[in-house]
């Protein structure tokens, strides 16, 4: 009777434990920057089809880049602004970034104008987000992109998360419930 219950109650709490993880499918086209502070790098994600997050909000600075034609034979490499968008994770396992048609370059003046992709949750379900393009002057070396996004927050910007403008790389680095790459 006691092995029972103790096998119910490891089962109990392996299925909470797995449900406090929200998966986020990545796309070939989105270059993931920042996550919750933390600045993503090409070699953590090289190859990687989703990043683990933990249970709850969010904030991702990404880009979008592809190949699109620009005449009959030639091709361009789009980048758009760089966006950042905020979403709650809560009782979600799975989340992606949808992003509209960019296949030519109308499209992608259309994207630059009105960035109107979407954060999906379970069964392709629309989450609430607060988005916003991030204003920059220049464009963003690696080596300052969590200042940016710290700067940003310390601001009441419309995908502002003030929880996250103080701090810095190394307490985010530590802290239980960091992002992590799976390929």
């Amino acid at each position: 009777m006691k092995f029972g219950l103790v096998v119910a109650g490891l089962l109990g709490i392996s299925l909470s434990v797995s449900a406090a993880a929200t998966t986020l499918k990545l796309s070939p086209d989105i270059e993931l920057m920042v996550v919750d502070g933390k600045q993503m790098t090409g070699s953590l994600l090289k190859g990687a089809d989703s990043l683990e997050l933990n249970d709850g909000q969010h904030q991702l600075l990404f880009k979008v880049t592809k190949s699109i034609p620009k005449e009959q034979r030639s091709q361009v490499l789009y980048t758009s602004s760089v966006q950042i968008v905020v979403f709650n994770s809560q009782n979600v396992s799975a989340v992606t970034i949808e992003l509209p048609r960019i296949e030519n370059e109308q499209d992608a003046q259309r994207f630059d104008k009105a960035p109107n992709y979407k954060i999906l949750g379970n069964h392709g379900k629309p989450l609430a987000i607060k988005h916003d393009v991030l204003p920059l002057a220049t464009s963003p070396n690696e080596h300052n992109l969590e200042k940016i996004v710290a700067d940003y927050n310390v601001q009441n910007h419309q995908a502002s998360v003030p929880a996250l403008a103080h701090l810095r790389a190394s307490v985010i680095a530590a802290a239980p419930g960091s992002p992590t790459v799976t390929p």
